[in-house]
């Protein structure tokens, strides 16, 4: 699969959970994150696979959790991971609009944890989704609208 395409494939096995109430985050882990609970897994290959459905509650309340498979505390995700996670950030920002980005360790419950770890490019990311995200997000509500009104 090539990095600039989105795809999802469903995961059936994953258990299900209550209701989780409205979205306020969208938080980011490493693969070696125990517990599960995560609505979307991001491979190696950059493929993204549904685990839960977004409107059931994942590992914490009130998120979206998204899980990039890798130990990041030993080195970063590949460029694939980074270019299909940005685009699931984008794809979630439309959905969500005040959800704010975060690590794991931000809220980790009193267990400590570098999650998503270590090198994991968490500030760059972070700045991103309070510029270029919002920038991106804009430009594809402006061509929606667009497209929409051009033919009146």
């Amino acid at each position: 699969m090539t990095p600039d395409r989105l795809e999802t494939q469903t995961d059936k096995s994953s258990a299900v959970r209550g209701r989780r109430g409205g979205v306020k985050f969208v938080l980011l882990h490493h693969g070696g994150c125990s517990g599960g609970g995560f609505h979307y897994r991001i491979d190696a290959d950059g493929r993204v696979n549904t685990e839960l459905d977004e409107s059931e509650r994942g590992q914490h309340p009130r998120s979206i959790g998204v899980v990039v498979d890798g130990d990041f505390d030993d080195g970063a995700p590949n460029d694939a991971q980074l270019a299909v996670l940005r685009r699931l950030l984008l794809k979630l920002k439309l959905r969500y609009p005040a959800a704010e980005l975060g690590a794991h360790r931000q809220v980790r419950g009193g267990v400590e944890t570098t999650c998503p770890g270590k090198r994991f490019p968490m500030q760059a990311l972070a700045a991103w989704s309070r510029t270029g995200l919002l920038d991106e997000r804009d430009e594809v509500l402006r061509r929606d609208f667009e497209s929409q009104y051009s033919k009146i």
